[in-house]
């Protein structure tokens, strides 16, 4: 039997800020509390006939045809073909969020995914658009590990991994892309409705960090992306702050943007904003909970894409069996690791 947990006080002023119907209020906390959501998806990247007999869900309408959802009774990643690259498994929330890309209409060949690990967006924009490049970045390290097996098994072409700062790109590599993905590092509230502990996640001090981290990350993205192309930003998290709040600060801070209109979402629309951004909560019954918006940049871009992206060699490159570990910076940017001592030892004078 599920324990329930108490909501705590800043739940329920998060809850009371959100909702001013009370039985919406009370069906969303008790959607936190209880941990449940469990609604899987699959990114088909094979036409496999066993995939056809897994036990679905009935699609909803905006859901692109090469997603299907899963009962959460079956567990995908146990199959065979999961480990072959059939498909990627993912929260259907994420799906979601990454739909909002359905709205672009010249399919971008240049894509950089910022907060990329585990992958999930990258292969979903993969699939989507089939990008001549797809650069993946993961700023902590260690986590370009998972980014890259996934990568590699679902055989993603023309991926690249670095591990970086996004104000390297900005410098490095401005109006490079057609296409760049922010699915940003936030104070993951959503987490909770899978039954995950995150304490601290309503905390004020912790959703103002991340808002400080936000910003910063859609700054330095604004300044790589070419005239023409998209923004894509979500989280997974219900504060304001990190949400609705990043889309105005970057709008009021870049003339040339614009918030596009996602039709197929209509009823997600966010109604704590003037700006089109869009939400779902967990509640609703379509996974964990999200926020998605799609800015564009305005402007006709250059013919030409920058000859830096040539110098966009990464950690490692689809079908290059590189080391993983390897350094890709230059001799003189590489950490100093100071040799290991070697072992003192007495040595006794002969007699």
């Amino acid at each position: 039997m599920r324990l329930t947990r108490a909501p705590g006080a800043l739940l329920l002023k998060t809850a009371s800020q959100l909702f001013r119907d009370e039985e919406e209020r009370e069906q969303f906390v008790k959607a936190l509390t209880e941990g449940v959501a469990r609604e899987q998806a699959l990114i088909l990247l094979e036409d496999r006939p066993e995939i056809r007999a897994f036990p679905k869900l009935t699609a909803v309408e905006w859901q692109p045809d090469f997603v299907v959802r899963i009962r959460d009774t079956f567990r995908p990643g146990r199959h065979p073909l999961h480990d072959k690259g059939a498909y990627y498994v993912l929260d259907f929330s994420s799906i979601f969020s990454a739909s909002v890309m359905l709205a672009i209409e010249s399919a971008p060949k240049t894509i950089l995914d910022l907060c990329a690990s585990p992958g999930g967006k990258s292969i979903f924009a993969s699939k989507l658009f089939q990008p001549t490049l797809l650069a993946c970045n993961e700023t902590i390290r260690k986590r370009c590990g998972t980014l890259i097996a996934n990568l590699k098994r679902c055989h993603i072409e023309n991926s690249v991994v670095w591990s970086a700062d996004p104000s390297v790109y900005a410098k490095r590599f401005p109006e490079a892309f057609d296409l760049i993905l922010v699915d940003a590092p936030c104070s993951g509230q959503s987490l909770l409705a899978k039954g995950e502990p995150n304490p601290g996640c309503f905390a004020p001090n912790m959703i103002d960090m991340n808002v400080g981290r936000q910003r910063r990350i859609t700054g330095n993205a604004i300044q790589c992306l070419r005239p023409g192309g998209h923004l894509f930003y979500s989280t997974c998290t219900f504060a304001i702050k990190e949400n609705e709040r990043i889309i105005e600060w970057l709008l009021k801070e870049y003339d040339d943007l614009e918030a596009v209109e996602i039709p197929h979402l209509a009823e997600y629309k966010s109604k704590y904003s003037e700006v089109t951004c869009y939400r779902l909560f967990p509640h609703y019954g379509l996974g964990a909970g999200a926020f998605a918006a799609l800015i564009r940049r305005k402007g006709e871009p250059d013919a030409h894409y920058p000859e830096t992206l040539k110098e966009l060699t990464g950690l490692w490159h689809y079908g290059k069996e590189e080391d993983p570990a390897r350094d890709s910076r230059p001799e003189s940017k590489r950490e100093y690791k100071k040799p290991e001592p070697k072992p003192f030892v007495i040595r006794r004078k002969k007699r």
